[in-house]
């Protein structure tokens, strides 16, 4: 048994250590735990947190989506106090074809929709079954299902990796989200936040629909009368504040797309909040990955941009397979 410590208590931190405690000694250290009040610069809470495959996505980055939607699939069934859900998506594409869709006939009831089913402007179709996961009851409730099994959280504010060598393990598990790009021993300057605005409002619409394209738009139902409508990605920006025309564009799109829901006017809508979030957003994809930092063994694992969920568990299974490399590692050196 190894003495892990992961820097982050995101659905990243925390599904690694669901993993990497059936055999490891963990503790997760964080400057935002689950059950906080929320922090504008940590994404998890603030997530539309559904399944969907990201586009420009390599194999490595396929399969570990794949691997998280397996897990997701089964919680849905095996534990519905966790607030994951099976629900129909509808996903629409303003440029992109078919081909290429790497999730094409992936996924549950997959199927193409017909031409009278698209939005105006788009170019392809597709409804499928998926996951919806509500983020302030997903992440109270992973904590207490780990702190039963002996995962310790820590909060903990760090300025680099190195300051959390006090906590004495055997390697260092990097799941800090946007930390990376903070951190004064890494300084990765491809991580930057993208800021996300949405408007949480009360309806009985009970798919998911999800635009890709220059009209980015979606509606995701949580299942309980409630639906959160978006969306925007703004590379750089980090304005807390709520954007009232960004608002009205959003309600805009969302009536354009489904005018007999959702009413074109904000003062029309049974609002329960607006929420203002970021995301930590890498441009060259995700870091999967092991190496010896300042003399500690220390597994990365982050990078996942607006995919936490997507990615969760399947990245958590991937570092715990690089987490293995340092313990099990043969002591017979390689020819």
């Amino acid at each position: 048994m190894a003495r892990i410590t992961i820097v982050g208590a995101g659905i990243t931190g925390m599904a690694i250590a669901s993993l990497l405690s059936r055999n490891h000694e963990v503790t997760i250290i964080a400057k935002n735990l689950p059950g906080d009040e929320l922090d504008i610069s940590w994404a998890s809470p603030w997530a539309g947190a559904v399944f969907l495959g990201l586009d420009g996505s390599n194999l490595a980055e396929q399969k570990m989506q794949l691997d998280s939607f397996a897990v997701l699939w089964r919680l849905a069934v095996t534990n519905p106090e966790s607030s994951v859900r099976r629900i129909e998506i509808h996903d629409f594409q303003d440029e992109r074809s078919i081909e290429d869709v790497w999730y094409n006939g992936k996924l549950p009831e997959f199927r193409i929709m017909e031409p009278n089913e698209l939005p105006k402007g788009c170019i392809l179709g597709m409804s499928y079954k998926t996951v919806v996961i509500t983020p302030k009851v997903f992440l109270p409730w992973l904590r207490k299902r780990l702190e039963d099994g002996g995962v310790k959280f820590k909060r903990m504010s760090l300025d680099s990796l190195s300051d959390a060598r006090s906590q004495g393990h055997d390697i260092l598990v990097n799941a800090s989200g946007s930390g990376p790009r903070f951190l004064m021993d890494i300084q990765d300057q491809k991580v930057q936040y993208v800021r996300g605005q949405t408007i949480h409002v009360k309806t009985s619409y009970d798919k998911i629909f999800m635009r890709h394209g220059k009209e980015y738009t979606y509606v995701i139902p949580r299942l309980d009368g409630t639906a959160v409508l978006g969306g925007i990605k703004q590379v750089g920006k980090s304005d807390p504040s709520v954007d009232i025309d960004i608002q009205k564009d959003i309600a805009r799109r969302v009536h354009e797309d489904l005018p007999n829901d959702f009413p074109l006017e904000l003062t029309d809508y049974d609002i329960v909040g607006h929420n203002v979030g970021l995301r930590p957003y890498r441009e060259t994809g995700v870091r999967i990955e092991k190496e010896i930092l300042n003399g500690e063994k220390v597994v990365h694992a982050y990078g996942v941009s607006g995919g936490g969920y997507v990615f969760s568990f399947g990245i958590a299974r991937a570092a715990r397979d690089l987490v293995d490399e340092f313990v099990y590692q043969s002591p017979v050196a390689k020819l």
